[in-house]
C-alpha cells in the first residue's frame, strides 16, 4: 500500500513570520441571531435578526454591574454548575438554531464554534500542541467539529471560577454560595467574514455595557479569569500567553471589550480590569501578532476549502511531534457528524 495515500493531503506550518496579509481590517462579524436552551431536551428559544422581531426576554442579554469591593469568593460546589450541554456537538447547536429560523446557509462556507476558531489560529505559537477535527461537506458548506476531548472538558476549578466571575459581574457581587445568577444560556450565531470565507459560528456573550445601547456590538463584553500576577515570570506569561488566548477567543467574534479578574490559586477574587482588543494587543506585541493568526486561519480553512469533496468526511489532524508537523486532512468515516447535519437539512 502506498504510505503517502495514508497521510492524505498535507499543509506545512510555517514560522509565525510567515503569515501576513490577513488583518483585523480583514475580519468582520455580525450578530444574525440568538438562542436560550438550557433543556437539551426541550425545543430552543430562537430569534433571528431578519425576522423583525422584537428579541424574546429570555435572550436578552444581563448589563454589566462590576463589584465595588473585592476580595471576592470564586469557590463554589461544582454540582451546581453543570451544563447540560457539555456533551453536545457544537455544529449541532448552531444548525439546530438555523433550522429553527429557516437560516439561509447557501452563503455559508464553513460551520465550527468559536473554541475550535482559537485554537486553529494560535497554531503557528503553538506548534507543540496538537488538535484534530473532524469535517463533513454538505452542500459547499463545511461542517467542522472539534474532535479533541479536551476542547470538552469543562469542570476544572477554574473553569467553575470563571462561570461564577460572570455571576459576580452581573451581580455587582451581591451573591451567596450557590447562588446562580439567571436561568439563561443566551447564545449568538455570528456570521464572520475572514478574507473571503465565511463562518457562522456561535458564542456566549456574558453581558453588555450598560453605559452604551444595549444590544449593540460595541456593548458586548466577555469575561475571562486569570492568576494573580506576583512576578515578572507572571507578568510575561500573561502577555505572552492569557493576552494570545483571550484576544483569540473575543476578536474573532467581534468582541471589543473584555475584563479580566484576577483570582488566587484559592479562588479569590481580588482585582478586576478592562482591557480592549488594542490593548492586548499592546500588551503582547512583543511576542505574538494578530495578523500571523488571522493570515494562518485564512490559509488554513481557504485550503481545507479547496481540498474537500462534496459529501465526504475528513479528519483534520496536526500532532505537533516536531516543529516540522503539518497540517493533514486525511478522509475518513465520521457518521455522528454526517447524522448531525443530515437531520437538519435533508
Amino acid at each position: 500500500m502506498d504510505s503517502s495515500a495514508d497521510k492524505g493531503q498535507e499543509l506545512p506550518v510555517k514560522k509565525p513570520h510567515n503569515y501576513r496579509g490577513t488583518t483585523t481590517r480583514n475580519l468582520r462579524a455580525r450578530e444574525v441571531g440568538r438562542f436560550n436552551d438550557l433543556d437539551p431536551d426541550q425545543p430552543m428559544t430562537v430569534w433571528s435578526v431578519d425576522s423583525g422581531d422584537d428579541i424574546p426576554i429570555s435572550c436578552r442579554i444581563p448589563l454589566l454591574e462590576v463589584p465595588a469591593q473585592l476580595p471576592l469568593s470564586l469557590t463554589i460546589s461544582l454540582d451546581d454548575l453543570s451544563d447540560p450541554w457539555a456533551t453536545i456537538p457544537t455544529v449541532d447547536r448552531i444548525l439546530r438554531w438555523a433550522e429553527a429560523v429557516s437560516y439561509d446557509m447557501s452563503g455559508v462556507d464553513l460551520v465550527m464554534g468559536r473554541s475550535l476558531m482559537k485554537k486553529l489560529c494560535q497554531t503557528p505559537y503553538n506548534r507543540k500542541d496538537p488538535w484534530k477535527a473532524k469535517i463533513y461537506r454538505y452542500r459547499n458548506t463545511i461542517c467542522m467539529e472539534s474532535d479533541d476531548e479536551r476542547f470538552n472538558d469543562d469542570n476544572s476549578s477554574f473553569a467553575n471560577w470563571g462561570k461564577v466571575f460572570e455571576d459576580v459581574m452581573k451581580t455587582g457581587g451581591r451573591r451567596t454560595p450557590g447562588y446562580r445568577c439567571e436561568d439563561v444560556d443566551v447564545r449568538m450565531p455570528r456570521l464572520v467574514s475572514l478574507g473571503p470565507l465565511k463562518i457562522l459560528t456561535n458564542s456566549r456573550i456574558s453581558c453588555q455595557l450598560s453605559e452604551n445601547r444595549v444590544d449593540k456590538p460595541e456593548s458586548y463584553v466577555e469575561l475571562k479569569t486569570v492568576g494573580v500576577i506576583t512576578t515578572e515570570k507572571n507578568e510575561m506569561s500573561f502577555k505572552r500567553y492569557k493576552c494570545r488566548n483571550i484576544w483569540a477567543h473575543c476578536a474573532l467574534l467581534g468582541i471589543e471589550t473584555v475584563y479580566i479578574g484576577y483570582r488566587t490559586r484559592d479562588g479569590e477574587l481580588q482585582k478586576i480590569q478592562r482591557f480592549s482588543m488594542e490593548d492586548l494587543e499592546r500588551e503582547g506585541e512583543q511576542w505574538w501578532s494578530s495578523e500571523v493568526m488571522l493570515s494562518f486561519l485564512t490559509k488554513l480553512l481557504t485550503w481545507v476549502k479547496s481540498e474537500t469533496a462534496e459529501g465526504v468526511t475528513y479528519s483534520l489532524t496536526y500532532d505537533g511531534q516536531s516543529y516540522f508537523s503539518p497540517v493533514r486532512l486525511i478522509p475518513e468515516e465520521h457518521e455522528d457528524l454526517v447524522q448531525i447535519v443530515r437531520s437538519m437539512f435533508p
